[in-house]
């Protein structure tokens, strides 16, 4: 799968499971009009109606690699003082 994305107004393309996990992991699902379902719903997640669990959104992005293609080999949770950062290794 090649990537595509603008830097310093040129157009690069890219094959690489790191941009596409970037992008599975940073779009909002609903939010491309020709793939719906594509992406992490932060909605569902990150609501003001229930507060999840960080081992359970862990579970869900894992998930939604792995119906892309992408093997995650490790997840890291980092805790800080107001959020939690997620290192995700990805197989070559």
């Amino acid at each position: 799968m090649n990537d595509l994305y603008f830097k310093d107004d040129v157009l690069r393309v890219v094959d690489t499971l790191i941009y596409k996990a970037r992008n599975i992991l940073s779009t909002e699902a609903g939010y491309l009009a020709y793939a719906p379902d594509f992406g992490i719903d932060y909605n569902l997640f990150f609501g003001d109606d229930y507060k999840i669990q960080t081992e359970t959104f862990k579970s869900y992005a894992v998930q939604k690699l792995g119906e892309n293609g992408i093997n995650p080999l490790e997840v890291l949770t980092q805790e800080q003082t107001l959020d939690t950062i997620l290192n995700i290794q990805l197989e070559n």
